[in-house]
């Protein structure tokens, strides 16, 4: 077949494919439309289903470790003085909680962390379950109660059917021994709840509300219609039926379809609705699957434009490879030419080592013709026996892993001589990393090898004293000439290693330079003389140079019968290892982003500050500073902008410090500072100063202002405190008391009169 005619039947071929994708493309689009509508009502009914579940599993675990709190907590509120701070400190564990109080069985609040709550009388009568039986139980009340109670506001009406946006009341009620009834009441935080169906609301477009077993809303995502509301009293009187948990279609009073479904816990008195208008619906998966289709449809048409494109390519393309071909074949041959006019002698062998190309230079050295080399394999023509399995073991080891073997070796030529071999085996291999060839290099190197032999032994002897010596070396006799150096001390003391300093020359040269790399430069010539005068061996003495190293020295008369022969000079550079142990000392004494001291640090510092109070009379002030609400900075701006903060605060109280004042960081954003000499005004005008930079200096990060504040807390150390402890004790007590009333603040510990914490 002619070429003009094979190629118009590939271009009639290819047009008829073309058209066959584009009527296959039509064909699927139709398809599509239809399939696609059925899908989309079943695929919302498996999301509704799960999305509900999955926020009354949420929510039931969430109020099921709450209400396990409160009953741990009940079992923990026997000391009455504790009462407050065993609250706070479960709210400190429970971000979802805002307040928690303790109420008499007739309904009077006994303690609470809002203090406006204590005395307060409130009737749960509104709460589910109403009349629950002696046990632990755990019972749900209206929104706005809580928002009450959170609050400290005085209790209103608990029968509001929709309130504004609040807090939970959760009550743990359980009959302990006796007949007694204990009562805890918790505020839950609404907004953590509308949280955690946050991405379940944002992904499917769908309303959440949360009710109680008895209908009353708790909270909703967005506001509803009567005909919403409408469908949800219907799910309240399912769930009274014992219909817990439905996926269905309904009709509302205004003829609108939605796709509702509801779920009652299992065990608790609350129940979800989720809930989609399914008109909408439709119309977002319609105008989905029309910029879908689109989509697809204008990939199929690119796709069949870059298959046009490929197609007229390859036909172009395919005339540059013949002529590429012909290029390719006249570099062959200027490069086979260039190699038969090489010196060495070169060969090509398959992977298997048999000959395929050879080089006059090779006939030259071997003996033996291109033409009965060809096709044999190396060791056969000139192996000479000398070397062992071994050797060659591991020369095609080498080689076979695709690196370059170079080495020496005994062969044979063909008339029986053995000479002396320098061989370099190069791997060829294609694009796939495959070696196809090996290139071998041979050159006869007997006559060179015996020379170096001869010249290895005439300097074997002084290489092995002086440049396998375990450090940098210099030797001197009397008269002050250099009788040994090795290459190390240029290297090592920054000497040029040039003829002023070789073996015969005076060592005064050598000398005056390295003192002038010395820090010290008169010290260091001074000490030399005080070494030779002395004439006694000093080892391990340290020398400072200006570039900062430290360098180790030994010094040892050479004697021969008693005689005083020489000198040795012996240089190690010690400064990686001065080094190690000044990183080692900066990280136990310090704190490694800031640079400040750590606690270990400041806890010393604390203990001598008390022993010198102990043996001098006097004051000296503890400030625990911690920053507020630092986590939120870590969760908005990340935590590598939440360690910039940090240097950015010590760096505003650094400017406030006398310089035998301590600022140290005791973990996470908790800070402390020790005030030697310092009374009891002067520690809170600090503290004060401390707490109003921070407040008015905000962090400046990529074009944005980060604020932030510190609660401060202080205390005053005196002689009476008989160890540390008592006085952090005061200093943590205090910095508590500045965060439970407001945070950003100062607050002060006061001494006891017998000086305990």
């Amino acid at each position: 077949m002619k070429p003009r005619f094979r190629y118009l039947t590939a271009d009639i071929a290819f047009a008829a494919v073309l058209i066959v994708c584009l009527a296959l493309a039509a064909l699927a689009f139709v398809h599509q439309t239809h399939s696609e509508t059925r899908y989309q009502s079943s695929v919302r009914f498996s999301i509704a289903e799960r999305d509900t579940a999955s926020i009354v599993r949420d929510t039931g675990q969430l109020l099921q470790d709450i209400d396990g709190k409160l009953a741990a907590l009940l079992d923990n509120l026997s000391n009455k003085r504790m009462r407050k701070d065993i609250f706070q400190h479960v709210l400190d564990s429970a971000p979802s909680l805002r307040s928690i109080s303790l109420v008499d069985p007739q309904g009077k609040i006994l303690s609470s962390t809002a203090a406006s709550n204590v005395d307060r009388v409130f009737a749960p009568s509104p709460w589910l379950p109403p009349s629950p039986p002696p046990g632990d139980w755990l019972r749900i009340g209206p929104a706005h109660a809580g928002r009450d109670l959170a609050d400290g506001m005085p209790l209103s009406d608990n029968g509001k059917a929709t309130p504004d946006p609040g807090f939970i009341p959760i009550v743990h009620d359980r009959s302990a021994a006796g007949g007694k009834r204990e009562i805890l009441v918790a505020t839950l935080d609404l907004a953590y709840l509308l949280r955690q169906a946050a991405d379940i609301v944002a992904t499917s477009s769908a309303r959440v509300s949360l009710l109680r077993a008895d209908g009353l809303r708790l909270y909703d995502t967005r506001p509803a219609d009567a005909g919403l509301l409408m469908i949800e009293r219907e799910i309240s009187k399912n769930w009274q039926r014992g219909k817990t948990a439905v996926v269905q279609e309904l009709k509302a009073i205004d003829d609108r379809q939605w796709i509702v479904a509801y779920a009652l816990h299992p065990t608790l008195p609350f129940g979800v609705t989720w809930a989609i208008d399914r008109d909408e619906l439709i119309a977002d998966a319609r105008h989905s699957m029309q910029r879908n289709d689109m989509t697809v449809l204008l990939l199929i048409l690119a796709g069949m434009a870059c298959a046009l494109f490929g197609y007229v390519f390859f036909r172009l393309s395919n005339r540059r490879e013949r002529e590429r071909h012909l290029q390719a074949e006249a570099k062959r041959h200027l490069l086979e030419s260039t190699l038969n006019a090489c010196a060495s002698a070169i060969i090509i062998t398959r992977p298997n080592g048999a000959i395929e190309w050879a080089n006059p230079a090779y006939s030259s050295l071997t003996g033996y013709d291109i033409a009965e080399s060809i096709g044999r394999n190396p060791r056969d023509l000139t192996k000479s026996g000398i070397q062992g399995k071994g050797f060659y073991a591991h020369m095609w080891q080498t080689i076979n892993s695709g690196q370059v073997w170079r080495g020496e070796l005994v062969n044979r030529r063909k008339d029986g001589e053995l000479y002396d071999e320098f061989l370099t085996i190069s791997p060829a291999m294609d694009a796939n990393g495959v070696i196809q060839h090996f290139i071998a290099t041979k050159e006869d190197f007997t006559k060179r090898k015996a020379d170096r032999e001869e010249l290895e032994v005439a300097h074997s002897h002084l290489n092995a004293v002086v440049e396998n010596f375990p450090g940098a070396l210099v030797m001197e006799d009397t008269f002050g000439r250099i009788v040994l150096i090795n290459q190390s001390i240029f290297e090592l003391l920054g000497l040029p290693g040039n003829n002023d300093y070789i073996l015969g020359r005076p060592i005064y040269q050598l000398m005056i330079f390295s003192s002038q790399v010395a820090e010290d430069s008169k010290a260091f010539m001074n000490r030399i003389e005080e070494l030779r005068t002395a004439a006694r061996p000093v080892f391990g003495e340290e020398i400072i140079f200006g570039d900062g190293r430290w360098i180790e020295r030994d010094f040892i008369p050479i004697r021969l019968h008693d005689k005083l022969i020489g000198f040795l000079y012996i240089y190690r550079d010690i400064s990686q290892k001065k080094r190690h142990a000044r990183e080692l000392w900066q990280l136990a004494t310090s704190d490694p982003l800031t640079g400040i001291p750590n606690r270990r640090t400041f806890f010393e510092q604390i203990e001598r500050e008390r022993a010198r109070l102990a043996r001098y009379p006097g004051e000296a002030a503890i400030l625990m500073i911690d920053i507020d609400h630092f986590k939120q900075i870590n969760d908005t701006h990340g935590h590598a902008v939440g360690d910039v903060m940090l240097c950015h605060i010590v760096r505003q109280i650094r400017k406030l410090l006398r310089e035998p004042d301590t600022l140290a960081r005791l973990g996470g954003e908790e800070f402390a500072l020790l005030l030697p000499e310092t009374n009891q005004e002067g520690a809170l005008g600090l503290a004060e100063r401390v707490r109003k930079v921070l407040e008015e200096t905000p962090l400046s990060h990529n074009g944005a202002q980060i604020n932030v504040t510190a609660s401060v807390g202080v205390t005053i150390m005196t002689p009476q405190d008989i160890n540390t402890d008592h006085a952090l004790s005061r200093a943590d007590r205090a910095l508590y008391e500045a965060k439970r009333n407001g945070r950003n603040r100062v607050e002060l510990a006061l001494v006891d009169p017998e000086g305990t914490a």
